[in-house]
């Protein structure tokens, strides 16, 4: 059980009774579930796509274009957007989600949204998600949906490949992050009052653009980090691509029609501005080397290289089309009415493909009548012979063979062990299901520290071995299992590495009833802890170079990822330095500014 971590003053500091009003800013709180960036679930292949026409849900294959699933969906609302999870798929309309299973295709279930608003829609590890940025709540999909209000009007939201979803609140300024498996924001970083701007990701880390200085920020533990200049004016209502293109910022111009691909790096090279053709450009991405723009004036999708030469400019049919941005990084651009799909490669090239039930063999066709041959000249008469004995009825028909019996699948294919702190997670393929669905996975491991197994649903794709020694290799072996039985395994490696320990200390949530520290400059301190020992308690001490801070101690216990974090030792002296110190790690030091 954690002590209380508040620490206490040799002094006596004059009691405040004014209550600060904090008007629109979310209360700073954190699950501490969140899963470390290794541990990186099966990667979601492919796209879903809703044909408004057919009434049904394609899977499109990204790599070769072709269409291999489809499922009913009778009733979904034209339109739909569609976003997969690890075993389920979601149509998502108006004002209700469909869930479907990818494994059976069936409909599992139907629920109301609350809302006409059309959500942005994220596919990442952990997730999916759906953004509702007007009613300000982010939504996570899968088995139990999950609502986390944002606390207001959101900005475009962004997200890592680790599974954390940033969203920006331009009325209170704050930068807020909904981690993986977390429940609610935390929100580390805040933009200036008055000024304007975005976010985005660069090498897989935020990025806030500041449209009033011109200059791109990367977001920490401590909030906005030192700017760089963009080199270009952009304006207030500019749009940025989600992503990186090989390194730069991908800024969209829309008034002006114009891109400009800005590089935030420490060597900067010159930003690169394109005049685009006379449209109406509303939406852009970057599919890795490349950046996808929609014109919706001419219904066309264009994509540039990270120089802005021109690749290609594909039309679309009539309608709205929508981006889309799947978990393996490809661009999908969708036709309003779902029957028509672009594929953007990570190099610009687009594929198109249009949307129909996937092909199946034909059946052979009837063999021929045998051809009556032409008359002979007349003969004479010939000796009766006497009829040959009928066939028995068994043998005057053939029969058609039975249909094969199930035999056990086949080995999974891709086995891929990621390690992580004490613990390995294992991705596989599907395995072929010779004549019998498979019905489950069993993993087993095997090591000088010890062995183990488990077993998971046949439409699971991977699975964490926890509680793994660190250092240790260990053999793993996926089978797959149907009505027939077992089949081959397929074998991988791996050792659970431990990461550095570190503490990462910044200024907490601000204090308003302890009547021992000055308000407004009371704050807690909130601590980041990582690499620590799954499971293993841990006391933080605070420390300050102001001589009269007792500030106590607080004992936490190290999640399943080895972090910690939480906030405590409340502090108000300014302009001095604090720091957090645990098991022999001492955090970064900060100078206490006013709140």
């Amino acid at each position: 059980m954690a002590s209380s971590g508040t620490g206490r003053w040799r002094r006596r500091a004059p009691l405040v009774s004014t209550v600060t009003a904090l008007a629109a800013v979310v209360v700073v709180a954190v699950s501490g579930a969140a899963k470390p960036g290794s541990e990186v679930d099966f990667l979601q292949s492919g796209h879903w796509v809703f044909n408004a026409v057919l009434q049904s849900v394609f899977h499109l294959d990204g790599a070769s274009g072709a269409i291999d699933a489809r499922a009913a969906m009778p009733g979904a609302e034209p339109g739909s957007q569609v976003v997969q999870g690890e075993t389920g798929g979601y149509v998502v309309g108006g004002n209700r989600i469909i869930e479907f299973g990818k494994s059976d295709l069936e409909v599992k279930k139907s629920v109301g949204t609350g809302t006409d608003e059309r959500p942005v829609a994220i596919e990442v590890a952990g997730g999916p998600y759906l953004v509702y940025r007007q009613s300000g709540r982010i939504v996570r999909l899968g088995d139990a949906l999950t609502t986390v209000p944002a606390g207001g009007a959101l900005g475009e939201p962004v997200a890592t490949t680790a599974g954390s979803v940033w969203v920006h609140q331009p009325a209170s300024g704050s930068i807020c992050e909904l981690a993986r498996d977390a429940d609610r924001l935390a929100c580390p970083a805040g933009t200036p009052a008055g000024h304007t701007g975005g976010l985005t990701v660069v090498a897989d880390r935020p990025v806030f653009v500041d449209t009033t200085t011109d200059t791109a920020h990367p977001i920490g533990a401590d909030g906005l980090g030192q700017g760089t200049a963009l080199g270009v004016d952009a304006p207030p209502d500019a749009r940025f691509a989600a992503t990186d293109v090989a390194g730069r910022i991908a800024v969209l111009d829309p008034p002006r029609h114009r891109m400009h691909l800005v590089d935030p790096g420490p060597a900067k090279s010159p930003p690169v501005s394109v005049d685009l053709p006379a449209g109406d450009y509303a939406d852009l991405a970057s599919a890795g080397q490349a950046v996808v723009l929609l014109d919706r004036a001419k219904n066309s999708v264009l994509t540039y290289d990270p120089q802005g030469h021109l690749k290609h400019d594909v039309p679309m049919p009539p309608g709205q089309p929508r981006l889309a941005k799947g978990e393996d990084s490809r661009i999908y651009v969708d036709s309003h009415d779902g029957g028509h799909v672009l594929v953007v490669a990570g190099d610009g090239e687009v594929k198109p493909v249009p949307v129909a039930a996937p092909q199946t063999p034909t059946s052979p066709p009837p063999p021929q009548q045998p051809v009556t041959p032409p008359a002979q000249p007349r003969q004479p008469p010939a000796k009766p012979q006497p009829e040959p004995p009928k066939p028995p009825p068994a043998q005057q028909q053939q029969q058609a063979p039975p249909p094969n019996p199930a035999s056990p699948p086949g080995a999974p294919p891709g086995v891929k062990a990621t390690a992580g702190n004490a613990a390995i997670t294992v991705n596989w393929g599907a395995a072929a299901p010779n004549g019998g669905a498979v019905r489950d996975y069993h993993v087993s491991w095997s090591s000088s520290a010890g062995n183990g197994s488990k077993t998971v649903g046949g439409a699971a794709r991977s699975t964490t071995l926890g509680g793994l020694a660190n250092g240790t290799t260990y053999t793993i072996t996926v089978t797959a299992e149907n009505v027939a039985g077992r089949g081959p395994g397929a074998e991988t490696s791996g050792s659970p590495i431990a990461p550095e320990r570190s503490i990462t200390l910044s200024r907490g949530a601000p204090v308003t009833t302890i009547d021992d520290c000055s308000i407004p400059e009371c704050a807690y301190m909130r601590i980041v802890a990582t690499g620590f020992t799954p499971g293993q308690s841990y006391t933080f001490e605070p420390h300050a170079t102001a001589t009269s801070y007792q500030g106590g101690s607080s004992t936490r216990t190290a999640g399943a990822d080895g972090g910690i974090t939480f906030e405590a030792f409340h502090f108000d002296q300014i302009d001095e330095t604090v720091w957090v110190t645990a098991d022999g790690v001492e955090s970064n030091r900060i100078t206490w500014a006013k709140g």
